[in-house]
């Protein structure tokens, strides 16, 4: 059976959107499909994969969808795949990587001249400015959470949930500001969470080890050591 993934690089979009996207992806493709993010939110790519080969495929072509996409991307995504399909023993379903639209010039025709809705924009002024965006909130806790492409495929985006939702049982949601980011570095020692004021780096690959560091570093105040990837100090490492 042949199948499509599409592979879908988009930061700033609601989850009401990218399913929008993704499902009327799905109904025009011409076989078997499924959609993913590459960031921020949602299964990653292996889960995907798990899935397709499940329902029987035996084909897979991963099909990016971005414009233009990321070349970084492009050039990581197989090797990821890769990763996968080292995994999988000798039933393992063939992969093959797709170019990006813009190496379609009728694709990129297409959006030169696409007949879209127009809404007229009017003076606004300091419309640029949001509300309730002039100063930090109150924490005691800066998160930030990796959700790149790099920890998104390690299920970065579950880590996020299952976070906050063990903050409040824990009780210290409250003294915590949560920030996913764009990639942190390292990315192979990902998921990462860097913990500030502290400036401690940790890996966080399940709910067992959220539990502990939640625990330990917010509400005991030390450090799971065996969490433990990096600690920020006052020089800088070199490149």
């Amino acid at each position: 059976m042949d199948a499509y993934l599409y592979l879908i690089s988009a930061s700033y979009v609601s989850q009401a959107k990218f399913r929008d996207l993704a499902e009327t992806l799905i109904r025009a493709a011409p076989c078997t499909a499924d959609a993913v993010r590459l960031e921020a939110s949602g299964d990653g790519m292996w889960h995907a994969l798990d899935a397709l080969t499940a329902q029987g495929a035996t084909r897979i072509e991963l099909r990016p969808i971005g414009l233009p996409f990321s070349q970084s991307l492009q050039k990581w995504l197989p090797s990821a795949a890769g990763s996968w399909l080292d995994r999988q023993g000798p039933s393992a379903p063939n992969l093959f990587m797709a170019a990006a639209l813009q190496a379609d010039t009728r694709v990129v025709h297409s959006a030169a001249r696409a007949r879209v809705a127009l809404t007229r924009i009017r003076p606004q002024t300091n419309g640029e400015r949001g509300k309730g965006w002039d100063t930090p909130p109150a924490f005691r806790h800066h998160l930030l959470v990796c959700t790149g492409p790099r920890c998104h495929l390690k299920d970065a985006p579950s880590l996020v949930e299952a976070m906050k939702a063990e903050l409040g049982r824990a009780r210290v949601r409250s003294h915590c500001l949560v920030t996913t980011t764009g990639c942190l570095f390292p990315c192979n020692a990902g998921p990462v969470i860097v913990h500030y004021p502290h400036g401690n780096w940790y890996r966080v690959a399940d709910l067992n080890d959220i539990r502990t560091f939640v625990a330990q570093a917010l509400r005991a105040n030390t450090i799971p050591k065996h969490l433990l990837i990096h600690q920020t100090e006052d020089h800088h490492e070199p490149a």
